[in-house]
């Protein structure tokens, strides 16, 4: 879909900030950065309307990658700008699709090795790697930055406990969201479209309200 700023979908117009700035870099020109402050411009913050947010930006992360003006880029720029072009771009929705694979073969894996008699005694006694159960480990793993950081704004005992009384619920929400993220881009990799989610913000021309 070649027609207007936006060409992530023929239907509707998605991910057309990203596209804006695929021109851009192309023609090798500069665009300015303004960073302004809006009143209740992200909402995206419920549980609900960050899934809706997920939903459509992850399914239109398919048809950025898909796109022209995503191959001709990467054939213009080196290994490092390639690295960084796609950790800015669709790194966070494809590692999501690639945590939901792997789980999937992890959990498949386990149930075989059960079905076969293996359990983790016997896959320890092998000299297996299989017989550490590494998912919650790396879990753990990644509460590190966010401790740290708590730690330096509220200091250790405030981020302990914020850290430990949050484990549960936060585990529940990503997991949700990392199967959200996953299904949107299945589903956008199998029908070529990318749907539209109303994720609450009010029209840019409506005043709004305290």
């Amino acid at each position: 879909n070649r027609g207007g700023m936006s060409k992530s979908s023929p239907v509707v117009n998605l991910s057309e900030d990203i596209f804006a700035g695929y021109n851009v870099r192309m023609r090798e020109e500069a665009s300015p950065h303004i960073d302004s402050l809006e009143f209740e411009k992200g909402r995206e913050a419920t549980f609900n309307a960050a899934s809706n947010f997920f939903s459509k930006i992850s399914g239109g992360s398919i048809s950025v990658i898909r796109s022209r003006d995503n191959h001709l880029i990467c054939e213009r720029i080196g290994i490092l700008h390639s690295m960084s072009f796609y950790f800015s771009s669709v790194a966070f929705y494809t590692s999501n699709l690639l945590v939901d694979f792997t789980i999937q073969l992890y959990v498949i894996l386990f149930i075989l090795f059960s079905l076969a008699g293996l359990g983790p005694g016997k896959l320890s006694a092998l000299g297996s790697t299989f017989s550490t159960e590494w998912i919650v480990s790396m879990g753990l793993v990644t509460l590190v930055p966010q401790l740290c950081e708590l730690v330096l704004e509220y200091g250790a005992v405030h981020a302990v406990r914020q850290t430990i009384g949050g484990l549960l619920s936060a585990t529940f929400f990503f997991i949700f969201q990392n199967k959200n993220i996953a299904e949107s881009m299945k589903e956008g990799a199998k029908t070529g479209l990318a749907k539209y989610f109303f994720t609450g913000r009010p029209s840019a021309n409506q005043h709004q309200t305290w």
